[in-house]
């Protein structure tokens, strides 16, 4: 029997394509842990009562393979995304989603900081979300749609058009699976702050609270998240560029 191996821990690596299936059926780890998806949901609810349990995109049986992730996704309610996030469990169950990663002209990396009422209050990453139904298209999950979808909803910037690098890079901790798209823009950093930081004020969700420019890693400041961190020193160390 040929089983592909798991995804690298805890280092960035580059990564041709992701390929995931959708499987109507519910994801297994979500209805083995109904129960505690519930109750953690009903705390949410009277805690933070912004959050709103729609639909997600979690997966199970992610393996690599001659640069390609693949796997079976499941669509899940946010609630259960949450259970997963804050129990981490050794279970065959993963949340991958994708990062764009906006470079100006003259080196920067554009990143956001969240506003207090999501569910990352005052974390600095980049443009990034969860995958959810938007994201389906024809039984497949479609990763590097949702990037461009995240950046032109979070920032304003359509990146369609972007020099890119013909592929992407991965970061994987446990069941957290972050997949990275650079894109080259041709403007500085300041006029792409300008313009992202005029999206923020006119947008109708209010989840982003400002525009981040970085140069080096320490820019992001203490509250960016691991994968972050760890895509900001393989980025900004020598020879990595896109």
């Amino acid at each position: 029997m040929n089983v592909m191996p798991e995804i690298p821990e805890d280092s960035v690596f580059a990564l041709q394509s992701v390929r995931l299936d959708l499987d109507e059926a519910e994801h297994p780890w979500v209805a083995a842990n109904s129960a505690p998806i519930e109750a953690r949901w009903a705390r949410e609810e009277i805690e933070r009562p912004w959050l709103f349990n729609g639909t997600v995109i979690l997966h199970r049986g992610l393996r690599v393979e001659d640069g390609v992730i693949s796997g079976v996704s499941h669509r899940a309610p946010y609630a259960a995304l949450l259970h997963l996030v804050a129990t981490q469990p050794r279970a065959d169950v993963f949340h991958l989603f994708g990062s764009a990663i906006v470079l100006s002209s003259d080196g920067a990396m554009m990143l956001i900081r969240m506003a207090r009422k999501t569910a990352n209050a005052g974390k600095v990453y980049a443009p990034a979300g969860s995958l959810d139904q938007s994201d389906i298209s024809d039984g497949r999950v479609d990763v590097e749609g949702s990037i461009l979808r995240e950046a032109r909803e979070e920032t304003g910037l359509d990146l369609s058009n972007a020099r890119t690098e013909t592929g992407l890079l991965c970061w994987r901790k446990g069941g957290l699976v972050a997949i990275f798209r650079r894109f080259n823009v041709d403007e500085t950093a300041a006029v792409l702050a300008r313009r992202i930081s005029d999206h923020i004020s006119t947008g109708a969700e209010e989840e982003i609270e400002d525009v981040v420019v970085v140069r080096k890693p320490d820019d992001a400041g203490p509250t960016a998240p691991p994968y972050m961190k760890a895509l900001m020193a393989y980025h900004f160390s020598a020879g990595a560029g896109v």
